[in-house]
């Protein structure tokens, strides 16, 4: 039996291709049935997948055509055989080229939307930046050769215009790793900062660790590739660089949806969020302060009026002495904690919604002001 790393290449494309499926799955409920919206990170990702199930599929064909084995096997199989493989790996390269464009763009809008306003610059101009690179990459490996049959038709070849096929691989190698880091790391300041339970910080650092696992695929990749360029066994050389191709585009796939399973989360299993209270125990409440003589009580709560107990807490918030009560109510028409830290309408951040009722007119008006006033005022 002829020596083939063609069964190695199958079994890693089926793994890591259906594994990406139950993670769309996943992603797609979360955004369509959880939240009843879609992004253009949801739009952008959901082509990424596709192109890489169709770079999988070309990666097998490739295989029945004798990627993975010795090149003297594979040429006495004949001219069109070798045509057949010629023509798979031209379409596989297009697919990954286009597969990491749209996979980046994702992330990337994904990013935008955010709230940061320095995470949002860069990453518009990451995008940009993203987005060209990957339609140059595209259009060359399409057009590589005049006439563009010539790329996988051996008896065209030697009167065909073709690029420098080995430069441009080696440099898009290296562009691709260097987006890779940049895209990944980005948003890495903004972990540090955020103000969240630890179990939503390591969830993110799982996340960007994803990500550099990526970018690690595309550093081991780019290792192979000087030996399968100028190898003239180049069936069986460029079967590393294949499958790892299909590891770095399903792990990307998976570190791009983790943020859509915070829903899934958040709806089914929300202790793992590490919050503060249990939603299923206090749904959705409102906080309200009211003013007495001098600093925060401690109030009991009753069965009847649904009021949870907070201990006494003394602080200056510079308004007029007085005594508040602090009570929590619960209020199906509020939301006393809104995680926003993976799904964010305007910033990162928990959202804390407060409504204050007092004898003093604002929280926010000036001590010189407040002071002055003696009459009592309602807040809200």
């Amino acid at each position: 039996m002829a020596d083939s790393q063609g069964q190695t290449i199958i079994i890693i494309s089926a793994v890591f291709g259906l594994l990406s499926v139950p993670v769309m799955a996943l992603r797609l409920f979360a955004r369509v049935i959880i939240l009843g919206k879609m992004g253009l990170d949801d739009v952008l990702v959901c082509i990424a997948a596709l192109l890489a199930w169709a770079f999988i599929v070309a990666t097998i064909i490739a295989v029945r055509h004798g990627l993975g084995q010795h090149m003297d096997e594979v040429m006495k199989k004949g001219t069109d055989n070798l045509n057949g493989y010629s023509q798979a790996v031209w379409l596989s390269s297009i697919f990954y080229n286009a597969c990491l464009g749209f996979l980046k763009s994702s992330i990337l809008a994904f990013y935008l939307r955010l709230g940061d306003a320095q995470l949002k610059r860069l990453a518009q101009i990451l995008l940009a930046i993203v987005v060209c690179q990957a339609v140059a990459n595209v259009f060359t490996c399409i057009f590589q050769c005049t006439p563009v049959s010539a790329a996988y038709t051996a008896e065209l070849q030697k009167s065909a215009k073709c690029v420098n096929i080995s430069a441009f691989y080696l440099t898009n190698a290296a562009l691709t790793i260097l987006t890779d880091l940049l895209t990944y790391i980005l948003p890495f300041h903004l972990v540090r900062k955020l103000q969240i339970p630890r179990r939503q910080k390591i969830g993110l650092g799982v996340m960007l660790g994803l990500g550099l696992f990526t970018c690690m695929s595309s550093i081991i990749r780019i290792t192979y590739i000087p030996n399968m360029l100028f190898s003239k066994d180049q069936t069986w050389t460029i079967s590393a660089p294949m499958y790892w191709s299909v590891i770095e585009t399903n792990v990307g796939i998976l570190t791009a949806s983790m943020p859509a399973f915070k829903a899934i989360a958040k709806k089914y299993a929300p202790k793992l969020l590490g919050g503060s209270y249990d939603t299923d125990r206090y749904p959705s409440r409102s906080v309200h302060i009211r003013a007495g003589s001098s600093g925060f009580h401690r109030m009991g709560g009753t069965a009847r009026s649904k009021d949870l107990a907070l201990d006494t807490i003394d602080r200056d918030l510079g308004m007029s002495k007085g005594r508040f009560q602090t009570t929590i109510n619960q209020d199906n028409d509020s939301v006393s904690s809104e995680e926003v830290a993976l799904h964010p309408p305007d910033r990162i951040g928990v959202t804390r919604h407060v409504h204050v009722e007092g004898e003093s007119r604002s929280v926010f008006e000036e001590r010189s002001s407040l002071s002055s006033q003696k009459d009592h005022r309602e807040l809200s």
